[in-house]
């Protein structure tokens, strides 16, 4: 799945797994509980070595929205406001039993002040990513998106619900049960 969060393709994660196992401590969350809440300032940053989590925003009214994922073997946390150290505005939460290597913001914040070429890198792949899907809502169907995004995670439908499929393409999911029945069975 490593192709679901693009920016992560061009990132050394072994350089990041290494550092999270020498300098973190490995923690187990159960399905459901939360890595991160909003409204709290972020902590912790980390490797996940087990599981996945989602990404989740509250609109005005109430409902829950996925603005993205934190796959096995990638990085779990909310990088602009651990940097900033402001408030976060998502939720991080458990989507399986999952394992991550945490370590302390702080500890982030020391690394990327001491290398601004990687802080540079990393917020510049993160802004491409999110700049992209953004236009992609304006530029593509949602069976374009979806097809797009079923491409280059072939295995995705394995990890996540078609629930939080539909959310993170942002339509529901009636819409996106159409879309998988149309591309099976053709348009009739």
């Amino acid at each position: 799945m490593a192709n679901f969060n693009q920016y992560i393709d061009k990132i050394d994660m072994d350089f990041w797994r290494e550092l999270c196992t020498k300098e973190g401590k490995l923690c187990h969350y159960k399905k459901g509980e939360y890595f991160l809440h909003r409204g709290e300032r972020t902590k912790y940053f980390g490797f996940i070595e087990l599981g996945y989590f989602k990404y989740t925003i509250i609109d005005t009214d109430g409902n829950e929205h996925i603005t993205g994922l934190a796959l096995c073997n990638t990085l779990a946390g909310d990088f602009y406001s651990s940097i900033r150290n402001e408030l976060s505005l998502v939720d991080l939460k458990a989507m399986t039993d999952s394992d991550v290597w945490v370590c302390s913001t702080n500890f982030l914040r020391q690394i990327l002040k001491e290398n601004i070429e990687l802080r540079c890198f990393i917020a510049e792949e993160l802004f491409r990513q999110s700049h992209g899907r953004y236009l992609n809502l304006y530029r593509q169907s949602p069976k374009e998106r979806y097809l797009e995004l079923i491409e280059r995670c072939p295995d995705l439908l394995q990890d996540i619900t078609l629930k939080d499929l539909a959310s993170y393409l942002q339509i529901t999911p009636t819409y996106l049960s159409r879309i998988r029945k149309e591309i099976t069975f053709g348009k009739k």
